[in-house]
């Protein structure tokens, strides 16, 4: 989870604002998959999109992004769990640990890796739409995961157009995504 200091800015920030925190988060994972990024580039990539424009290199982020949640689920893979079970995960109960700091190195590990695919898989739609990983989105945004959650409601509101404070919002962009696929 993000630190708590995050939680008004993810929830009132302009949506480019918000856009460029997520890939300023993600410089480094995104550029050990190729795709190397100056604070700069961050804050154009997110005005052009926050305008509705298609920045250039989008496919090539989105590329990059997609690597990144696949490689996040890799490791939580080997530790026996998806994304979904891994936010509900009890640490305690994963094995492969002895001492305190091969726990404190997991729980690091799995938080590292379920906040890689949040911000990805959020970034992923707010570029380009595509709805791979609108399962993520949707079940942070059903739920009460912190920032995470409300990063996953920011993004499919701005994907979908839909207000976050509408009535029975989640069953409305639910709705709004199956009508685009």
């Amino acid at each position: 989870m993000l630190p708590n200091d995050h939680a008004q800015t993810f929830a009132n920030a302009p949506i480019e604002d918000l856009l460029s925190i997520l890939l300023r988060q993600l410089k480094r994972p995104l550029g050990t998959q190729g795709f190397k990024l100056t604070d700069a580039e961050a804050n154009r990539l997110a005005s052009e999109r926050a305008a509705g424009k298609t920045p250039e290199r989008s496919i090539e982020l989105v590329t990059a992004l997609e690597g990144i949640v696949d490689e996040s689920n890799a490791v939580l893979g080997e530790m026996g769990l998806t994304f979904e079970s891994s936010l509900k995960a009890d640490l305690s109960t994963l094995g492969g640990w002895e001492t305190t700091a091969e726990f404190l190195d997991l729980a690091n590990e799995k938080a590292n890796a379920e906040l890689r695919i949040t911000l990805a898989a959020a970034l992923d739609m707010a570029f380009v739409g595509d709805e791979r990983y609108a399962p993520y989105l949707l079940f942070l945004a059903g739920d009460d995961f912190g920032d995470e959650t409300v990063i996953a409601r920011r993004i499919l509101s701005f994907v979908t157009g839909i207000k976050p404070d509408a009535p029975d919002w989640l069953t409305k962009v639910r709705s709004w995504l199956d009508d685009s696929a």
